[in-house]
């Protein structure tokens, strides 16, 4: 007990900490309770004094009864009256029900609110009827000359047969049937629906607006949640638009619609007819680029009117200069006939060269592989055809659509294919020469080492001109027969385009994997690299930016020039891994500084990297000893 004793007295200040605290709470508790916030009712809303009959669940059927006093029914009760007098109030919620039939009446108020339902027959209201939440309300054959009604929200009713003295309408939504019935004052103030037929209606006020909604052409952002400009290249625009009138007379709903085409009137539309609500269209012609704003205006009957406005993006995509390619093509195709003259003229000079006939021999034994390649070049093009085919209708696709769906299947060919290209050829480029001993061979015969490396180089190049213009052609083949004509020579210069995407990704692409043939020994490196290029580090440098909070880490991504470049030429809207940084930049609130590049300058840095990589290769295979 004695060595118990110490253990206890350390243990007194915790105890006496810890006792302070609950009682702290007891007391916290204690007065929570007595203090109660005071719920404060809306102005407009009916507050109850006191409810000294309430009904939580359950089939009550009162008959022939005078009761003086207000009534709750809530839950789910389901309370009937046959001629029988409330002399109060009566207070419905959640899914309540209150039946009234056979002359019953309610010297008080009505409230209804949540969902819950009231349904009056032959029956009358001394106060008013408030309608409130998703509530239900039925008048039958009601002859309440002095009764007011209010809806707000979006309850529903339904008067027919009936003589009312008001009825005040606050909704945002929901629907007012008046069939048959005769109302001294009906004031129409919110968006709620209201069909009147066969009915007399002395006084009607009417300042509901005509709500209209523009359903295309639309852009949202959903990583924003916000609607932004629609973008599109074409240079009509079809507005279509749902539009709902109130209150519908007997039928007829009568609406006019004016279009603005930035803030000037372009076109008048009748929206009048036997129809509940309005959908509408109209082509719109805009002749300029830039943003442009296109408003909507409903206009009913009362002079009430509505305006939706869209922003609407017209891009003009670039040109392809084909003046400029094709004298690029003849001076190309000058210096390489210079070169194959100059070349024969130092034969016939006691110049021997293997240049050619190792170039013949590379081309010769890729018979095969061309072929395939080649096939697989047209392959994207002629999936695309299908696809177009089966989603086109009676009217020509448009330019953007055709234009995004080619700029991504073209980024992911250049990714997968160039994968499977640089493997396939740049393996065999001079490592695997290596490694079977024909390289040896090869430098025992009167043969330069550059012209070994640049004869499978060459061929390489020619390859890869021969997929890239099959692949050109099927995508231009792929559409042209699904667009309008006019937009022929926009699809003749997106092919354009794609051709020198192409090249200016292949060519880098396989420069390096030459590059790494030539250094490694050992073919399993060379088939790292390139997967390294065009699957590991774009994923990677893709989420950096995030961290930089600028884009420049995506300069380390292969896949960011050429998909920058579809994104410039093609069809804006970025690529597989390019806008993956800015999007979820954008998601999480992290404000991201674009990086200002060029397709010029994305030109010379491939080219770039391009020369530096077979000029490398070439002074490595000059200077390393080759077993």
């Amino acid at each position: 007990m004695r060595k118990m004793l110490p253990k206890l007295k350390k243990l007194r200040t915790p105890t006496l900490i810890f006792s302070m605290l609950f009682f702290f709470c007891l007391f916290v508790q204690q007065t929570s309770l007595f203090a109660l916030p005071q719920h404060n009712s809306p102005a407009n809303a009916s507050n109850p004094l006191k409810a000294t009959v309430t009904y939580e669940a359950g089939i009550t059927i009162i008959e022939n009864q005078t009761i003086a006093d207000n009534f709750l029914i809530m839950n789910t009760a389901n309370v009937t009256l046959i001629n029988s007098t409330v002399q109060g109030s009566i207070y419905i919620f959640n899914t309540g029900i209150l039946r009234l039939f056979q002359g019953s009446n309610v010297t008080g108020n009505v409230v209804t609110s949540d969902s819950s339902s009231l349904s009056l027959e032959n029956s009358t209201v001394g106060g008013t009827i408030e309608c409130r939440d998703s509530s239900l309300l039925n008048l039958t054959q009601c002859n309440t000359g002095l009764t007011a009604i209010w809806k707000f929200d979006s309850a529903n009713m339904t008067i027919s047969n009936s003589t009312l003295g008001q009825l005040n309408e606050f909704g945002i939504g929901g629907a007012i049937q008046i069939l048959n019935s005769q109302i001294t004052l009906v004031m129409l103030n919110g968006l709620s629906t209201t069909y009147i037929n066969n009915s007399n209606i002395i006084t009607l006020s009417d300042s509901a607006l005509p709500f209209n909604i523009i359903t295309g052409p639309i852009s949202f952002d959903f990583f924003t949640f916000n609607y932004t400009a629609f973008s599109t290249a074409q240079r009509t625009v079809n507005l279509t638009w749902q539009a709902w009138e109130s209150p519908i007379i007997d039928g007829f709903m009568n609406l006019t619609f004016e279009i603005y085409l930035d803030e000037q009137l372009y076109a008048t539309v009748n929206g009048s007819g036997f129809f509940d609500h309005f959908s509408g269209s109209l082509q719109i012609n805009i002749t300029e680029t830039g943003l442009h704003n296109i408003s909507l205006v409903s206009i009913d009957s009362s002079g009430n009117n509505y305006t939706s406005t869209i922003q609407v993006e017209i891009i003009e995509y670039p040109v392809f200069p084909w003046l400029e390619f094709w004298i690029a093509i003849g001076v190309i195709a000058g210096i390489i006939v210079a070169a194959i003259m100059l070349l024969k003229y130092k034969q016939r000079h006691g110049y021997q060269s293997a240049l050619g006939t190792i170039l013949k021999k590379e081309l010769g034994d890729s018979k095969i592989k061309i072929i395939l390649f080649v096939a697989l070049g047209a392959a994207p093009g002629i999936i695309l055809f299908f696809i177009f085919n089966s989603i086109a209708g009676a009217t020509p696709l448009s330019i953007d659509g055709i234009r995004t769906l080619v700029n991504m299947i073209f980024t992911m060919f250049l990714t997968y294919f160039g994968l499977a290209f640089s493997i396939m050829f740049g393996m065999g480029a001079v490592v695997k020469a290596k490694k079977d001993g024909s390289l040896s061979w090869f430098l025992s015969k009167p043969v330069r080492r550059w012209e070994f490396l640049w004869g499978k180089t060459i061929s390489f190049l020619v390859i890869i001109l021969f997929v890239v213009i099959s692949t050109t052609v099927s995508f231009v083949l792929g559409g042209i027969a699904f667009i309008d004509p006019i937009y022929i020579p926009d699809l003749l210069s997106m092919g354009g385009f794609l051709f020198i995407i192409g090249l200016a990704a292949l060519i880098p692409l396989t420069a390096i994997v030459i590059l790494c043939s030539t250094v490694f020994n050992k073919p399993g490196l060379t088939i790292i690299v390139p997967i390294l290029l065009l699957m590991v580090v774009p994923v990677i440098t893709a989420f950096l930016p995030i961290v930089a909070r600028n884009e420049w880490p995506m300069l380390f991504s292969f896949t960011y020039y050429y998909e920058t470049l579809g994104g410039t030429w093609v069809a804006s809207g970025g690529g597989l891994f390019g806008s993956i940084g800015s999007m979820y930049g954008t998601l999480f609130g992290i404000t991201i500084t674009p990086l200002e590049i060029t397709p010029i300058q994305i030109i010379l840095i491939l080219s770039c990297i391009t020369i530096a990589c077979l000029a490398l290769s070439t002074y490595y295979i000059q200077k390393k000893d080759i077993p």
